[in-house]
């Protein structure tokens, strides 16, 4: 998942790399905060002024997420919303913290979490409910699972470390974004509410034990190691799993700390701050708006992030909130102090909160894209949304419950709201996984008896079928990647995990290794599906992007880090699969393909040169016991997102999203390698020969006229922009089966 634009359901694509805020509106007392202190729009204390630049912060900061996961190619930086707000969480926190603990001696730890579920927890549990039904009620089945264990994790606020995990699976690269993915952000913020506290519980209890020491500094200095530890783990793990690294809480802490640093500063360093020039503190304060519009237009989801690029926004967020609303007129306080920035920063929280849902979910409900109508509807709904959940639930429990339910009630009662969301979001996970199911077993019975002009028997021009119907597409979208086989190894780790399929050793005519990366393994359903009639026994050894090649693979699109450890595990994992193919010599076939844009490692530069070379030099190092290679050309590149496409257009889908046969079909090295080495090798084997080299092609069935359509017949032939659908690959059952034996009796 990286920061990858999943578009998943609007217009517009929708960025995995999600961004989100905290909790309450800011006032200042010494420059730091009001009691209630977070990031997002709550009234402070009657004893605190508010802060008008921070409320302004706000406005900017949610303006930022929204327009970012509406319009990602107009706002391509917007993500760093996020940063901004976490910022100013930190600044807001860290203050009261230090007033209270200076106090009053300590911090009473049930009281202010107490003070943040009051805060918080309410608009955030409603909506994470109102979103639970829609899920229910619009979600296309195939996704219903995903959706609410992501619902689940959302309750618990521990989103972003389910994403981290999910983000290494480079099958789910192009999967649909949930509606409550922006919840990553919230379930760090909590994280920090949570860890914080403690931490300056730590520092009084020090300061106590240790005469000379005052609980002050001795949080300073732990706020310090915080920021310096977080954004070094930042920059490496960004350097070394960016994917990870955007949801992980560890490469954010620092972005709190460098605000809980400004706020001690703000109060113990006041004197300095108060003596630098206005036209000092409002150029300050312009260098910050600055540098966040700079971030937010020039940083693209290819930047690295968060990494040492986030120090622009977290630096310019200090510089603002330093400058402590400078009044002269050439400062930047009276824009954003003006009222509609007030009201936008008073109603930001519930704006973050709602703004997601409806654009995922949106679409759903429509049964298209949203288009341009759907972007404004969703701008006009999260304002309304954002108001009312403000009026009728964020400030009723802020101000008239929080008089009426102590801090452990109120604790106690919200934390049970939580646990009944998320029991309630999981319990529906078993039922939603027995409709996948059953509709995958519907589609499997209809594929296994097909209509005469459904799929690949549309393609015949004596058939008297439209190849392009205007129907709604089997599977529907959700289910394109629901196969009934799997059987892939992941990127990372070196370990092959075989599988095996149809007759057993002793009946089998054949054994074929299906060997390569997901664009071998991709024709599994396809193989399986005549194995036992043909008497073929199946073993297959496959691993995400990692082609069966002796070249060295190359990830060019990660960091080096990543680059060289993904490169050592696939040759790792390619000499053991050749070596489990020399241990096996009753192997006599092995059948494999790779994705023809793998790129490998070239002293020329020319790596597609290198990778026919890797491929044929690979072949010719099999044991003499296999006497056959199948090497499959490459399946058609569809657009980006082209599922999105599919939803979206519906019935037209086949016609609207297809691909000019020129852009989907591609150079493939590895046809190239066995097109050189069909002609140059004997069609026997002899123990010192390469073994007999043929060429599987089955690029026909993806074409209609001049282009590459993603639905056949009726049939949705694609799961994402260059893997084969499951149901399509079973339609190609017989065709694939034909050449195979063919090839096998020659």
């Amino acid at each position: 998942m990286s920061r990858s634009t999943p578009a998943q359901a609007a217009a517009a694509p929708v960025p995995a790399a999600v961004a989100a805020p905290g909790g309450e509106r800011g006032g200042a007392s010494g420059g730091a905060s009001g009691a209630s202190g977070a990031a997002f729009g709550a009234p402070p204390r009657s004893e605190h002024r508010v802060r008008r630049d921070i409320q302004g912060l706000r406005a900017i900061a949610v303006a930022l997420v929204l327009l970012y996961h509406l319009s990602p190619e107009a706002l391509p930086g917007g993500y760093i919303g996020v940063d901004v707000f976490f910022v100013i969480s930190g600044f807001l926190i860290t203050g009261q913290l230090l007033r209270e603990a200076e106090t009053s001696g300590t911090v009473d730890l049930v009281r202010f979490w107490a003070r943040r579920a009051r805060r918080l927890l309410p608009a955030a549990l409603l909506v994470l409910a109102v979103t639970l039904v829609s899920v229910w009620c619009f979600a296309p089945r195939g996704y219903l699972p995903e959706f609410l264990a992501q619902v689940a994790a959302s309750a618990g606020y521990v989103q972003n470390w389910v994403l981290a995990a999910q983000s290494v699976d480079y099958m789910a690269a192009e999967s649909q974004v949930s509606p409550v993915q922006h919840y990553w952000s919230l379930s760090v913020e909590e994280q920090f509410y949570i860890v914080w506290p403690l931490a300056a519980v730590l520092a009084v209890a020090v300061a106590a034990r240790v005469t000379r020491l005052r609980f002050r500094p001795v949080f300073a200095w732990l706020i310090a190691c915080v920021c310096v530890a977080s954004l070094i783990t930042s920059i490496v793990l960004t350097s070394a799993a960016p994917a990870q690294a955007y949801f992980v809480t560890t490469t954010r802490a620092w972005e709190f700390a460098a605000g809980g640093l400004l706020a001690w500063a703000a109060t113990s360093r006041r004197a300095i701050l108060d003596r630098l020039p206005v036209r000092v503190r409002s150029a300050a304060a312009w260098a910050g708006l600055a540098g966040i519009a700079a971030a937010a237009l020039w940083f693209t989801d290819a930047t690295p992030f968060p990494g040492a690029a986030a120090l622009l926004p977290v630096i310019a967020t200090l510089l603002i909130i330093a400058a402590q609303e400078p009044a002269g007129a050439t400062a930047p306080t009276r824009w954003l102090g003006a009222p509609s920035m007030q009201w936008l920063g008073d109603i930001s929280y519930g704006a973050y909160l709602w703004h997601f849902p409806l654009i995922v979910l949106l679409p759903f409900a429509l049964g298209r894209s949203a288009g341009v109508l759907g972007a404004m509807a969703v701008i006009g709904g999260t304002i309304l949304l954002a108001w009312g959940s403000k009026v009728w639930v964020e400030d009723p429990f802020r101000a008239e419950l929080s008089r009426d339910w102590p801090d452990a009630r109120a604790l106690a009662i919200t934390s049970a709201g939580m646990v009944v969301l998320l029991a309630g979001a999981l319990v529906g996970v078993h039922p939603a996984d027995q409709q996948v199911e059953a509709e995958r077993n519907r589609v499997a019975v209809v594929l296994e008896d097909p209509d005469p002009c459904l799929g690949v028997s549309a393609l015949d021009p004596q058939s008297g079928c439209e190849a392009l119907p205007e129907q709604l597409p089997i599977p529907e979208p959700a289910l394109a990647a629901v196969s009934p086989e799997r059987c892939l190894s992941p990127r990372a780790g070196t370990a092959v995990e075989p599988c095996e399929y149809g007759a057993d050793a002793a009946r089998a005519t054949h054994t074929i290794a299906l060997v390569g990366d997901s664009h071998a393994e991709q024709w599994l359903p396809a193989l399986v599906h005549r194995a036992e009639q043909q008497r073929w026994r199946v073993i297959v050894m496959a691993k995400a992007s990692c082609p069966f090649t002796a070249a060295e693979r190359d990830f060019a699109s990660s960091p080096e880090a990543e680059n060289v450890a993904l490169r050592s595990d696939c040759a790792a994992w390619n000499d053991a699969v050749l070596q489990r193919l020399v241990d096996d010599p009753s192997i006599d076939t092995v059948m494999t393909a790779a994705k023809s844009t793998n790129r490998m490692v070239s002293g020329s530069g020319d790596w597609r040169a290198a990778a026919e070379r890797g491929y044929a030099e690979r072949w010719r190092e099999l044991p003499p016991s296999v006497q056959r290679v199948l090497a499959i050309r490459d399946t058609p590149q569809m657009a980006e997102r082209v599922l999105q496409c599919v939803s979206g257009h519906g019935t037209t889908a086949a016609d609207a999203c297809a691909v000019p046969m020129a852009e989907a079909l591609g150079a493939d090295p590895l046809a190239d390698a066995a097109e050189s080495l069909s002609t140059a090798t004997p069609r026997s084997r002899t123990a010192d020969a390469t073994p007999v080299v043929d060429l599987v092609d089955m690029s026909e069935y993806f074409i209609v006229e001049d282009s590459c359509p993603p639905v056949i017949g009726g049939v949705l032939a694609f799961r994402d922009s260059h893997h084969v659908s499951w149901a399509y690959a079973e339609m190609l059952a017989d065709p694939f089966a034909d050449r195979i034996s063919a090839v096998l009796r020659a």
